[in-house]
């Protein structure tokens, strides 16, 4: 969630805005008729347009304009967001559905490369409960490395790919409506590099890779970033193009003021600046009196590079630049007949364009150490099937949220007339192992008081079908040392075996009936491994069963003197269900979240005492707006109540009978409803919330002792942020008006 606001940033900083030419006049004495002379002898008509980002939407505008004067435009050149409004114009789009487009599309989720969590597998879902930061570096070759961009540009590929698909097959860029050229930067040298012909999306997504915001993209073996470095208003190629008269917008931002670099950013942006405003000049000053500059105000209204939101705005601002200058653009206009010979000369690509009925051959183009056959089980699209991009999109979506790739597209092509589709997967360059680190902190300003440190790394793939070896460390107050096996038995990845093998140490503390103080506290440890069999459901759900066999002790570090250590044997048999649907899991906006667990202890298993346990979790979400309401219930018991002390249950903390300390209470038998309301405060950078929570609950030992009026009422008060290192809780909590605490915590909460 953080992600996109920081890509806005970025592309502040990093030169999406190309600043330069504000101020510059247009040039006069334009031709009074482009319609006196023959069609075949009128001036040809070149358009460049610049980038800058979101206030390239003005482009759209202008192209209103010119269509309404009925002014032929025979080339077309753009950098950045010039780059993909040119493309789309230039392969039969009309300004209008251009600009639905740009309106369409959902800009906070396609300046992320996160796969939305309802679409990953139910084993990146269970990475949630680990106190780790999501990011992860990779390791490779036996070093930690890093992304080359904040994004890799998954998403707004596929957006690109959508709406140029009616033109995929076109290689050669004259041959589109109207002869387009995108630019871009070699980012080796520093050079303009002008792409002509080759994957029409693809040379888009080049021309506008901002360096360290979007990852470059490799052309013909260069490496290739942004245009706007080189040639940020690209009126030099539509004159190479053949344009004898060029109309050129520019709708980048200008420099800095002074009183307005009041930051570290606004130094670089001007830096940035500085870059790309000597290029911008030089091809202003290159116009002569034929030609015509257009430069919307986009300033007077605030528009910056990173207002997609206000798309129309720029539009129209744009258009009504466009008609500033409608005295000198009428003369190029020409009569409804000769408009009506140039549409017909310049046919639409799109309405032309036959369907695809069946796909001939569906092939995977892999370049990762991932099987074919993990790829292929994502998919369901299979030759002979007809064209369906939603169903392409759902497959590549799935591959991607195994969370081995750093891109996965597709590309359609035509093999002596038989027309298929490409899929082509890419893993990461930065490794598809990786290393996490992390950290917990809880405390409630008492007694209770956890940090804890963590880290994993995590190899991949392991096996046919892209398992995981993983070991973890955590370090303070709950000590782990788990070194973990996933193994799909699949390559669908439905069925699997796994285990664990590790060390683990926690507090245990028993306090008395008015939670004043701990009775007791024991210092618990065990050795041990765990085997689990079962099977995932989709990306929603997952049933296991697991053995579970170690040797711990129990040291007591706070009690009267009659109490002693002890040791304990574990031999466990448990199924577990489990449902995840949530589409965040501490801040969800709509979903399920529900677990079940059967447990079996016996001495035959190695136990030191035979008991049953049954234990039971479900909360559901939803929402309106900056509002949620979120409710749950969690019911345990232990069915002949003789569970060892290790094993009891516990209740108490923030959300779990806020105002107690943590787990001050336990018993065989728990139960807990729990209400919460949450409200969002903001939509930028780190997402703030507000909330309340209302609990009902308690533990008992004996089943005949369980009365509702025994149940414990409390409520808590928060705030709350989706930090990059985890939520974050600040919160003050009461139970019954007797028990109260202020609560701080980082990471996961239960």
């Amino acid at each position: 969630m953080l992600q996109r606001p920081l890509i806005v940033v970025v592309l502040a900083v990093a030169g999406w805005l190309c600043n330069g030419a504000i101020g510059v006049g247009a040039p006069a004495g334009l031709m009074a008729s482009a319609d006196a002379a023959p069609a075949a002898q009128r001036p040809r008509i070149g358009l460049a347009l610049s980038g800058g980002g979101a206030r390239g939407a003005a482009h759209v505008g202008v192209l209103r304009v010119l269509e309404e004067l009925k002014i032929p435009v025979d080339y077309i050149a753009g950098t950045s967001m010039g780059s993909i409004v040119g493309a789309l114009y230039a392969s039969g789009m009309t300004p209008d559905e251009i600009a639905q487009a740009l309106q369409e599309v959902d800009w906070d989720e396609v300046f992320t490369d996160a796969t939305p969590r309802d679409e990953r597998t139910f084993r990146r879902k269970q990475d949630d409960k680990l106190n780790l930061i999501k990011h992860k570096p990779g390791l490779k070759d036996g070093e930690v490395r890093l992304p080359m961009a904040l994004v890799e540009g998954q998403k707004f590929d596929l957006v690109l790919r959508r709406l140029l698909l009616p033109v995929s097959e076109v290689r050669d860029f004259d041959r589109l409506r109207i002869p387009y050229r995108a630019v871009a930067t070699d980012i080796a040298t520093g050079h303009e590099v002008v792409l002509k012909r080759g994957d029409l999306a693809q040379a888009v997504r080049a021309s506008m890779a901002v360096p360290g915001a979007f990852a470059a993209v490799d052309i013909d073996g260069r490496t290739l970033v942004d245009g706007g470095m080189a040639n940020n208003l690209p009126i030099s190629v539509v004159r190479e193009m053949g344009a004898d008269i060029v109309i050129a917008v520019d709708i980048s931002t200008p420099l800095l003021t002074r009183e307005d670099i009041k930051s570290v950013l606004g130094v670089v942006e001007q830096l940035t600046g500085f870059l790309t405003r000597g290029n911008t000049e030089r091809q202003i000053a290159s116009l002569t009196q034929r030609d015509l500059l257009i430069v919307p105000p986009l300033d007077e209204a605030g528009i910056g590079s990173g207002d997609f939101k206000r798309s129309a705005e720029a539009i129209a601002i744009g258009e009504r630049a466009a008609r500033d200058h409608m005295h000198r653009l009428a003369g190029l206009g020409v009569s409804p007949d000769a408009y009506a010979r140039y549409l017909a000369a310049h046919p639409n690509p799109r309405q032309g364009a036959a369907p695809v009925e069946r796909l001939a051959f569906v092939e995977i183009e892999n370049n990762s150490s991932i099987s074919d056959a993990v790829i292929e089980a994502q998919f369901d699209v299979r030759p002979g099937d007809p064209l369906d991009v939603d169903r392409l999109e759902a497959g590549i979506a799935r591959a991607y949220g195994l969370g081995h790739f750093e891109k996965i597209g597709y590309r359609l092509e035509e093999r002596d007339g038989r027309h298929g589709v490409v899929v082509r997967a890419q893993e990461k360059s930065w490794g598809t192992s990786s290393l996490q680190t992390g950290l917990q902190l809880y405390t409630s300003f008492g007694d209770g008081s956890d940090f804890n440190l963590g880290g994993a790394v995590t190899l991949t793939p392991f096996g046919a079908n892209a398992g995981e070896w993983r070991t973890f460390v955590s370090l303070g107050e709950e000590q782990q040392f788990i070194t973990e096996v996933y193994y799909p038995l699949d390559p669908a990845q439905t069925w699997f075996v796994g285990g664990d093998l590790g060390y683990e140490s926690r507090l245990f503390r028993l306090f008395d009936q008015d939670q004043d103080r701990a009775l007791a506290e024991y210092d618990t440890s065990r050795l041990g491994a765990r085997l689990r069999f079962g099977r995932n459901f989709d990306t929603w759900g997952r049933l296991h069963l697991m053995y579970d066999r170690a040797v711990g002790d129990a040291e007591v570090t706070v009690g009267a003197p009659d109490l002693v250590d002890y040791d304990f044997d574990v031999g466990r048999l448990s199924l577990l269900g489990a449902i995840d649907t949530y589409d965040n899991y501490y801040f969800p906006s709509r979903g399920s979240l529900g677990s079940l667990s059967l447990t079996s202890s016996r001495e035959s298993l190695g136990a030191s005492s035979d008991y049953d346990q049954v234990l039971f979790n479900y909360s559901a979400v939803m929402s309106r707006g900056r509002h949620a309401l979120q409710g749950g219930v969690t019911l345990a018991t232990t069915l002949d109540e003789d569970a060892p002390v290790e094993a009891l249950f516990q209740l108490g903390g923030f959300m779990r009978l806020s105002g107690l300390e943590r787990n001050a209470l336990s018993g065989q038998h728990l139960g807990l409803l729990r209400g919460l309301y949450r409200y969002r405060l903001n939509d930028v950078l780190v997402p703030v919330y507000a909330g309340a929570s209302l609990e009902l609950g308690n533990t008992w030992d004996r089943r005949d002792a369980i009365e509702f009026t025994d149940a414990r009422l409390a409520g808590s008060l928060f705030l709350a942020a989706d930090t990059p290192l985890g939520p974050l809780f600040l919160g003050y909590g009461n139970t019954e008006g007797r028990d109260q605490a202020i609560y701080l915590m980082l990471g996961p909460l239960w």
